[in-house]
């Protein structure tokens, strides 16, 4: 007869990761950012992290450190698989073009255990910029934790979704307001907005609201640049994007809801103007499951 076993064993997989910032740029002149501050959790849980001292290039990037740290361990008193991700980063300057003292990003994931019986829920309280500026422009935004907080598993967003409750969290719904041919004048002035005329066109026509294997969402859809440029700045904004002119484009606190996890992007830039290139930073991604549906 066998003995019971004293040791916690499960069949989960673990799926977290993090960085600082990367980034690729084309012109002037083509040079890589390679990626600062990597975590990746292993498969089994534990504990990972990795601290960055600073780095400038060629005035297009700088930072004074980054830190990451992914983790992922099951929780005993309540049952659950839990792990999370967390990406830092500290004196953060894009071509002067946007700054931030210090950028959080922090994301956790909750997992009934062995995935029986309930859903992955997902929480991002914590996450915020310090002293974040576009152009010089002071932008106090507020992430909407509260708001993915409430739907903070993937039925609840999808029924949210379909009873058009979540709208104001996705990442383009400011830009659906536009008139096809100002989304067209719009992608072709930043070419970095690349096929959204098409995806516009696609969330509009899709009435029955049927389920999606990912949202692409943002904390920061609510933003209303004006309040923060002024109403005669030069700068467009559409919530969470924000077109620069002879620079190009930036989203923040970007999110894709999967059913089993979920990632959060502080800041992407994609210059294509004068010079031409993208990166992205403060990057969280976590998750989990053990392949039943």
């Amino acid at each position: 007869m066998s003995k019971e076993c004293r040791e916690y064993h499960s069949q989960y997989i673990y799926q977290s990761s993090a960085y600082g910032i990367a980034g690729e740029f084309y012109r002037p002149s083509r040079q890589s950012l390679p990626m600062h501050g990597a975590a990746i959790l292993p498969v089994t849980g534990g504990l990972s992290s990795q601290r960055t001292a600073g780095f400038s290039l060629d005035g297009l990037v700088s930072f004074e450190s980054v830190f990451v740290e992914v983790g992922g361990s099951y929780d005993q008193c309540h049952d659950t698989q839990t792990s999370y991700s967390y990406s830092v980063i500290e004196g953060l300057n894009i071509a002067d073009v946007l700054t931030a003292d210090r950028v959080v990003s922090r994301l956790m994931v909750y997992s009934p255990e062995e995935d029986h019986g309930g859903e992955h829920t997902f929480d991002i309280t914590g996450s915020h910029f310090d002293n974040l500026k576009i152009c010089g422009n002071h932008i106090d935004v507020k992430l909407d934790t509260g708001a993915f907080h409430e739907l903070n598993s993937h039925s609840k967003f999808h029924d949210a979704y379909k009873n058009k409750k979540a709208d104001e969290l996705l990442l383009f719904n400011r830009l659906c307001g536009l008139k096809d041919e100002q989304l067209a004048e719009l992608e072709e002035t930043y070419h970095a907005l690349h096929g959204l005329t098409g995806m516009v066109k696609t969330w509009r026509a899709d009435q029955a609201r049927e389920p999606k294997d990912r949202y692409i969402c943002s904390a920061v859809s609510h933003l209303d640049l004006k309040s923060y440029a002024g109403q005669n700045s030069e700068l467009q904004g559409y919530g969470a994007v924000i077109c620069i002119p002879k620079f190009g484009v930036i989203r923040l606190g970007e999110m894709v809801v999967y059913k089993h996890s979920r990632s959060l992007t502080m800041f992407t830039v994609q210059m294509c103007s004068v010079s031409s290139g993208s990166l992205s930073g403060a990057y969280a991604s976590t998750g989990g499951g053990n392949g039943l549906p």
